[in-house]
């Protein structure tokens, strides 16, 4: 069986690991990400999208026995105060005006005057043009990394009940909504090594003076990641988006985009997707085709997505892209022997009624036939395979029944198991076949995707989301000669007086 990672083409370079696995959800991260901290002898370095000062990584009980600052700019700058030999670097994505509102004001400042000088912070806005640098890790001491979906700032925190009310799941003092996320770590110093590189290469190109980082040193004998789930992996790949040009020099650089698309068509058994967004063209084309080819017994292919976008801005950016790509996916697997099934997940509840609202899946995970799984900041959208920066990380074998295609087995019942609310599902009798009964019949907390609904069908015949300009494709993959208006604003026009006159109807 041929591997699905290939050198060069999908993988920016493969490296040996100590110990590897994912922590699932905020809870588990912060923890792990505030227990490491302290390990740190030399140095920090943090990258990602967001980052918020006053992100809480302790939470009830643990906080208040806590002996350091559990707010992430406190702790970092306490932990610069008791070890006056440890440096800590902190890039962040330099932001468009359009996030402002949503982001933390004068953070810069606040890294620079509330903190140490040992604790610096810049800003990167070296990506492609239109993108964001969207890249999530840690890496402490060369030792130990950390690298996914999660940031660590504000809105991010949950455990993996994802319960209703949860006094704490609160940011800023306010609550907020259940929320999903995957982080993987990685011990050894080759692989946190190669992060390392990224990293300094990312601060010296985004305006940084050189970094002369110590040597690696061994901060983590005998240090234990609670509630982890762990690989029985002993090689990882890592894989980028960034075609503005990573810092090795590589140009046009899709690795995790190609890496999804090679495995999915490696795919003979199984695909497990969960991401925040579906709609790449490109992957959902590479999807399709997939289900259009037999295979000996089908394939079981289940996609955990968001119920809806978080925001209207995100409905317009890509919600409309995505309910046309599950109409075109869900039309594939109608006219094939594979199984489709498309969820979301909701929290759990001492009510009987159903959640007002479902649980955010914000992580970018991919499982094929238990044998290989990629995790990091890719989304299945367009921008995340072409435009923003990413970086997953990837574990495979080429024997399912092996001990490491045993333990991406285990991570995978542990996810669906977390999402149903349900341990010990049989999945040996068909996986979609009974997520989709435990779906129908509520046994459990996962319910069947309701897009497309009549409203973006209604719209979908009027406007092609591919010529909307929030989430553009690949040059390659882009069709300039179709119009946005696939009928002409006279079919726009009527399709918004019907609406308005259904409206009135319904209100009279």
């Amino acid at each position: 069986m041929q591997r699905i990672v290939q050198p060069t083409r999908n993988t920016w370079c493969e490296a040996a690991v100590e110990r590897a696995g994912i922590l699932v959800d905020g809870d588990d991260y912060y923890r792990a990400f505030y227990a490491a901290g302290q390990r740190a002898q030399r140095y920090l370095l943090l990258a990602g999208w967001q980052f918020d000062t006053d992100a809480c990584l302790l939470r009830g009980e643990e906080a208040r026995s806590a002996t350091l600052p559990v707010t992430l700019l406190k702790y970092l700058d306490a932990l610069c105060e008791r070890n006056p030999e440890l440096h800590i670097y902190v890039l962040a994505w330099d932001f468009h005006a359009v996030f402002a509102l949503e982001r933390e004001w004068m953070q810069e400042l606040r890294f620079k005057w509330l903190s140490s000088p040992r604790l610096q912070f810049l800003f990167d806005d070296q990506h492609a043009p239109g993108g964001s640098h969207h890249q999530k890790f840690v890496v402490i001491d060369g030792q130990l990394a950390f690298l996914g979906g999660l940031d660590l700032c504000d809105h991010r925190w949950d455990d993996r009940h994802h319960k209703v009310p949860n006094p704490l799941r609160v940011s800023r003092g306010a609550p907020h909504r259940p929320f999903h996320d995957v982080q993987t770590y990685m011990l050894g110093a080759e692989a946190a090594g190669k992060l390392t590189e990224l990293f300094s290469a990312r601060w010296h190109a985004a305006g940084g003076d050189p970094l002369a980082l110590p040597s690696a040193v061994n901060s983590f004998e005998g240090f234990a990641l609670t509630n982890s789930v762990p690989f029985a992996a002993r090689r990882v790949a890592l894989s980028r988006i960034d075609t503005k040009g990573a810092p090795d020099g590589k140009l046009d650089c899709r690795e995790v985009f190609w890496l999804t698309v090679d495995a999915i068509g490696a795919a003979r058994s199984s695909i497990y997707i969960e991401t925040q967004y579906f709609s790449s063209k490109e992957i959902a084309e590479a999807l399709i085709q997939r289900l259009r080819e037999p295979s000996e017994a089908g394939l079981d292919v289940v996609l955990v997505l968001n119920k809806h976008a978080e925001t209207m801005k995100e409905e317009l950016a890509v919600g409309l892209a995505q309910a046309n790509v599950i109409k075109q996916l869900r039309a594939a697997a109608q006219a094939s022997q594979h199984r489709l099934g498309i969820y979301y997940s909701i929290p759990e509840t001492d009510a009987s009624e159903e959640p007002e609202y479902a649980t955010y899946i914000h992580s970018k995970l991919l499982i094929v036939d238990d044998r290989f799984m990629t995790v990091g900041s890719a989304n299945l959208t367009n921008r995340s395979t072409y435009l923003d920066t990413e970086l997953n990380l990837t574990v495979e074998t080429q024997d399912a029944s092996d001990e490491l295609g045993r333990s991406i087995a285990a991570a995978r019942r542990s996810l669906i198991a977390e999402h149903l609310g349900i341990d010990g599902m049989d999945d040996t009798q068909g996986l979609v076949r009974q997520l989709d009964e435990h779906a129908v019949s509520h046994a459990g907390r996962l319910r069947l995707h309701p897009s497309p609904t009549p409203e973006e069908l209604a719209i979908l015949e009027v406007i092609d989301p591919a010529q909307l300009p929030f989430d553009p494709a690949a040059p390659e993959a882009q069709e300039h000669d179709r119009p946005l208006f696939i009928a002409g604003l006279s079919a726009l026009w009527e399709r918004l007086r019907s609406a308005s006159g259904a409206s009135a109807g319904s209100n009279g």
